[in-house]
């Protein structure tokens, strides 16, 4: 299979205290043993990330050291910020009413045929009609 990761994953994963880190860690560990076939991030989401986890944990080197780790050490793909994505993330913003930063998600999976993964956030599940990508959650992933 083939994800996108939206932010919410990122931070159960780099914050201990939050209830889905050990199913992040989970999750991110079959990345790395190459259980999932493909996975990505927007640059956009891990920016997203880095100010969340800046804030929960008030520690600009922790959050700096995580959001190089995503970028560098991790075996994602990280989308950039070009023209496909500029394009497909407004027009996903323009017809879905979830945030920015959701839409982001979205948009690295249309753009990578892979669906978009998030945790049940209540914005994402309350919004029976977002277009763009298959979503999955977090939460329906068993170790």
């Amino acid at each position: 299979m083939r994800f996108a990761l939206d932010t919410s994953l990122l931070v159960a994963f780099f914050l201990e205290d939050d209830k889905l880190h050990a199913k992040a860690v989970d999750f991110v560990g079959r990345i790395f043993r190459q259980e999932i076939d493909y996975a990505c991030v927007s640059a956009i989401n891990i920016a997203e990330m880095g100010y969340v986890v800046e804030r929960a944990t008030e520690d600009e080197d922790y959050s700096y050291n995580c959001m190089f780790a995503i970028y560098n050490e991790m075996p994602l793909d990280v989308i950039p910020v070009t023209w496909d994505f500029i394009t497909a993330l407004a027009h996903l913003k323009a017809v879905n009413a979830i945030s920015f930063c959701d839409n982001a998600t979205i948009a690295a999976a249309k753009l990578t045929k892979s669906k978009a993964l998030f945790t049940r956030e209540k914005e994402i599940v309350s919004k029976a009609n977002i277009t763009g990508a298959e979503i999955v959650f977090l939460e329906e992933f068993r170790k």
